[in-house]
């Protein structure tokens, strides 16, 4: 009897904690991000969507905190497109995006920070400036239809 009262009260001080803690991923949906060169390498039809980002961009961080964790916005991300997030460094960016050309056939160059970006074998449409959930599902949707 006595095992049985220690074990309830275990069970009340432990299930609140054990619940808050995987609640938010059983019932939030999360963006599944990929590397590029992972995402190039999948055999999909599907466009990349590519989050290119500078490690002290403040509105880089601010789109992470309030346009990602979007439910709506990362299934839509997640079933429609692969998604793609780059931390950018200028020496290196060029590398990273080496294969991709726009419609004049000119290589990829970023003008500011955050960037997205939608892929579609070597043609890319590159969007720079925080976009909130509202503007970045009007871009999505303008992609898939």
């Amino acid at each position: 009897m006595n095992k049985f009262f220690i074990a309830l009260i275990a069970a009340i001080i432990l299930l609140p904690s054990l619940y808050a803690s995987i609640s938010p991923t059983l019932y939030t949906a999360q963006v599944e991000w990929h590397s590029y060169q992972d995402a190039r390498a999948m055999d999909s039809t599907k466009p990349i969507f590519v989050f290119a980002k500078m490690r002290f961009c403040t509105s880089c961080a601010a789109m992470e905190k309030d346009v990602f964790t979007d439910p709506a916005l990362a299934k839509v991300l997640n079933e429609q497109f692969i998604p793609v997030r780059e931390t950018i460094n200028f020496m290196l960016s060029s590398f990273v995006f080496d294969d991709l050309k726009d419609k004049e056939g000119q290589h990829l160059t970023f003008r500011g920070f955050p960037a997205v970006m939608i892929v579609r074998g070597d043609q890319y449409s590159l969007s720079h400036g925080y976009k909130s959930v509202e503007q970045l599902q009007a871009l999505l949707n303008k992609e898939i239809n």
